[in-house]
């Protein structure tokens, strides 16, 4: 009996070291580690709607296409002069023009101003004939993760105004992302 019990403890230490070992091998393994894997997409501008015929300025709003989900979007928007005359622009802070991103229900996602802060100072810009005013954003790439398939739009709001004219500063209206 007492080798019976000799033996059994016996193996019941084995079966423990064992236990332990194998215990021991599960913690040095390397888990393997699982990232998010964004779904590829190529993002471009489609064609700009214009509401308005003959203004002061025509707007004009220009990216390269999107493809890199771990970079930001680059855009630039262009303000030309559209006049024979120069024209004298009046802003009422830093701010040139800010970018707006709609989604398909029309609700506004993010706009370029919302993480900036301008100066209040009055500001005059006279622009010669066929001169241009030209504003740049950056648009994040968390932001344009949310950008999932057609239906999204980008407009520009133009801070300037002008005095002397009958005509409308800027031609106003939206571009639409188009997802691929």
């Amino acid at each position: 009996m007492k080798r019976f019990i000799g033996c059994l403890s016996v193996l019941l230490v084995g079966c423990s070291a064992t236990s332990a070992d194998v215990t021991a091998e599960s913690n040095t393994e390397k888990a393997a580690v699982v990232e998010p894997v964004m779904k590829a997409k190529t993002v471009t501008l489609g064609a700009g709607v214009s509401t308005m015929a003959e203004t002061v300025l025509v707007g004009f709003l220009q990216a390269n296409e999107y493809t890199d989900p771990s970079k930001a979007m680059s855009l630039t928007h262009t303000a030309t002069n559209s006049q024979s005359h120069s024209v004298s622009i009046t802003f009422n802070s830093g701010m040139t023009a800010d970018l707006w991103l709609y989604d398909p229900k029309g609700q506004k996602v993010w706009s370029s101003s919302q993480d900036m802060m301008y100066t209040q100072a009055l500001r005059d810009v006279t622009l010669a004939p066929a001169k241009t005013i030209t504003s740049r954003f950056s648009v994040p790439a968390a932001v344009m993760e949310k950008v999932s398939g057609p239906g999204y739009r980008f407009e520009v709001k133009f801070a300037g105004k002008v005095e002397g004219s009958n005509l409308p500063l800027i031609n106003t209206g939206s571009t639409p992302l188009i997802v691929k």
